[in-house]
Formats: C-alpha cells, structure tokens, sequence
C-alpha cells in the first residue's frame, strides 16, 4: 500500500551547507546613526563626569580657608575674653602666612616669617598642610577696617565702637594671578568668597 516514510536523521540540517542561508538568523551590523548616538551618550555622561569632578575638586579647595578661618575667628574671641581687645596678627592684609599663595600645599608652621611669633600668641594650629595664604589685621574702636582688596565692598561700621579684626584668606591654584579669596570678620558671621574655584 503506502510505502514507508523515511525520515531524516536530526543532525542532518546542521551538515548541510545550505542550512544556515535558509534557516539561521541573518547577521547585521550597527548602523552609523546607531554608533554616534552611542558616542553621543557616551560624550554626554564624560561631560557630566567632568563637571562633576571639577565642582567636587572646587569644594574641597575651599574647605581648607573656610575652616581656618572658623579656627582665626575662634582664636581672636577667645584673645578678646582675655585681654578685651584682637589681636593684630599681620603686618599687614596683604602680607600671608604661612606664606603667600602658591600651587602646593606646604606645613603650617613657618618660623622663618616675619609674623610667626604673633600667628604663635594667637594659638592657631592645624596638622594639615595649607595651600593658601593668610593675614589677620585687628584695631581699636574708631579705627578704619583695611580693605582687603574683592570686587565686591564690604560694608564696616565706620567709626567702630567696637574693637574689631578682618581676616582674609587668598589662594592661587594654577599660578595665574586670578586668586581666590576668602574675607571673614568680627563684624558678621559670613564669609565673603570671591573666585571660589580658581
């Protein structure tokens, strides 16, 4: 009657050479529009990853002249408890200790400055190396505050009734003569940041 069906053993599709053009999945490359909007993401999130690290590296450059300035500003109320008055520390606003502003970080004890025996009266340490400079000016009541040199005026009470101190902080990172700088006071508790990243 009917003759017997011969089946095909199941390994035979994959010897034959014809079987993958007719039954295996085609293969296909990406697309040039597939691979530059892939650089495209890529290059978006370096971007971010780089603004990233640059606000992280800003805000830690200006951890150090905010806490030593906290440190100055303890110091100096603590001088006023004792003898009713600050004490003038610098030579002047613009003559910085450790030393003047440089692009790496350095000990903070400089026995060699002109003003390391007043930075020693006032008692202010740290055990971290310090990359900005440093100049605390203090006067009687009725003297004039010196100007410490930011764009940006600051507004002492003039006269003063007051005894008073300003302290003012200045760094440069790169060298370039663009310095930040940081202005605190017995005058308000704020501290004034100019060029915070530079």
């Amino acid at each position: 009657m009917f003759g017997k069906v011969r089946r095909r053993p199941f390994w035979y599709g994959s010897c034959n050479p014809g079987w993958s053009m007719r039954f295996g999945r085609s293969q296909r490359g990406f697309t040039l529009v597939e691979l530059m909007v892939v650089v495209a993401i890529v290059g978006a999130l370096a971007a971010l990853a780089v603004y990233g690290m640059n606000k992280y590296v800003r805000a830690s450059k200006a951890a150090e002249p905010i806490y030593m300035i906290g440190q100055i500003k303890t110091a100096q109320e603590a001088w006023r408890e004792e003898f009713h008055a600050y004490y003038n520390v610098s030579t002047d606003i613009d003559t910085y200790y450790p030393g003047p502003p440089m692009d790496k970080k350095r000990h903070w004890v400089n026995t060699a400055h002109a003003d390391w025996g007043q930075w020693q009266h006032l008692g202010v340490q740290t055990p971290n190396p310090v990359q900005f400079g440093y100049a605390v000016v203090a006067g009687n009541p009725g003297g004039v505050p010196p100007n410490p040199g930011t764009s940006a005026t600051l507004n002492y009470p003039n006269p003063t009734t007051e005894p008073w101190f300003v302290v003012k902080s200045v760094g440069d990172f790169n060298l370039d003569k663009n310095y930040s700088k940081f202005v605190g006071s017995s005058f308000t508790q704020e501290i004034l940041t100019e060029n915070e990243g530079e």
